[in-house]
């Protein structure tokens, strides 16, 4: 719709991750070289962990494009799934066909299938991503795949990408045997304000616009990195939606102005929370003292409640404990959009410390 009238050849603002579109910022820099050197070197399990947005399937996309075609590489997506739906969809990543009707079954196809590789001196990698919703039993049939090996070799590489749940999940007493084979792990970090700068310019420049800094003012650039907070995720849609607003107006330069529009119907329609990463610390910075004190002390409750949940978790896995688990991370993500409901703060709290608190009831109950 606005591509003509601002000279771009397509969207420079997809959501859709695009390895054509990749900056490479210094932190994506660095864990592409984590990632290489633990592709070269035949590590066990390589873990990138980052929040939305942050440009983790994007960075695996292009890794995989430059792969070597002897490398067979399976991606897995959709993670809620149970063990045996994970064997069959990567089976069917690895072109088995992924029709075995029990988890013995793909297990012993995927065997044969890496040995067979292994003989071909091609290398077996096998990347989940969003394995932040992996369950406990998942978990251990992954495992379970990397414990293959012909000597010291290790018949397959196990990427693991997920958002930082991922990294507490790790960090279990049941996830210890799985844990200590984690050779090499990195986090993903959002972008800084010159990086927020350089990565807008560089969209645009693939999308076919060279001079992309007489379209956006300076102040526009600030404002975007302010509202985002460095998330790529979020400065797509920030820059699309500015770049649709200024097509309705035939506006030739986007100034703050038209970010606040943006942002103002994005918060009204759901669609736009502000910066996300919500790391220890942080929270004081964006909310009153007041707010900033009953954040906390949810953030307490959930912590005690997730160390509860760990031990607990440690001698049960039935199907009860994974419903606990939904729970527990439901009550999460809405303590964190808590942080960011400037108008209705306080009401988010009282409901979330009512929901926290039938949570612990229902621990509670289990035991």
């Amino acid at each position: 719709m606005y591509c003509s009238f601002y000279q771009f050849k397509e969207k420079p603002f997809n959501l859709l991750p695009d390895p054509d579109y990749l900056f490479l910022s210094s932190k994506h820099k660095s864990a592409l070289n984590h990632l290489d050197y633990g592709l070269t070197d035949q590590t066990g399990f390589i873990i990138i962990i980052g929040d939305m947005g942050t440009g983790k399937t994007t960075l695996l996309k292009h890794m995989v494009r430059n792969l070597d075609e002897s490398v067979q590489v399976a991606i897995v997506f959709n993670t809620n799934v149970n063990p045996l739906e994970l064997m069959q969809m990567i089976s069917r990543e690895y072109d088995l066909g992924g029709n075995q009707d029990n988890k013995s079954k793909c297990y012993d196809e995927l065997y044969d299938f890496f040995l067979d590789q292994y003989a071909l001196r091609n290398r077996c990698l096998l990347i989940i991503d969003e394995a932040q919703n992996l369950s406990p039993k998942n978990m251990e049939e992954i495992r379970m795949l990397s414990n293959l090996n012909v000597g010291k070799d290790n018949l397959v590489q196990i990427i693991l990408a997920g958002q930082f749940p991922l990294k507490l999940k790790l960090e279990r007493k049941s996830m210890r045997q799985l844990a200590q084979r984690i050779t090499m792990d990195f986090v993903l970090d959002p972008l800084g304000q010159n990086e927020t700068r350089e990565y807008i310019l560089h969209r645009m420049k693939v999308a076919g616009r060279d001079n992309g800094d007489t379209l956006f003012s300076h102040e526009t650039f600030e404002k975007i990195y302010q509202s985002s907070g460095g998330i790529p995720r979020l400065i797509n849609i920030l820059c699309d939606g500015a770049l649709i607003y200024g097509f309705a107006d035939k506006i030739t330069t986007i100034h703050a102005n038209v970010i606040d529009e943006v942002l103002s119907e994005k918060k009204i329609r759901g669609q736009f929370y502000g910066n996300s990463h919500t790391r220890e610390g942080d929270i004081k910075e964006r909310v009153p003292s007041t707010i900033s004190r009953n954040i906390r002390a949810v953030s307490r409750r959930l912590e005690i409640m997730e160390k509860q949940f760990a031990d607990f978790q440690n001698t049960h896995y039935d199907h009860t404990i994974q419903k606990l688990e939904k729970l527990l991370d439901q009550e999460r993500a809405k303590f964190r959009r808590a942080v960011y409901v400037s108008d209705q703060k306080d009401v988010s709290i009282k409901v979330l410390k009512q929901r926290v608190a039938e949570l612990a009831e229902r621990i509670k109950k289990q035991r």
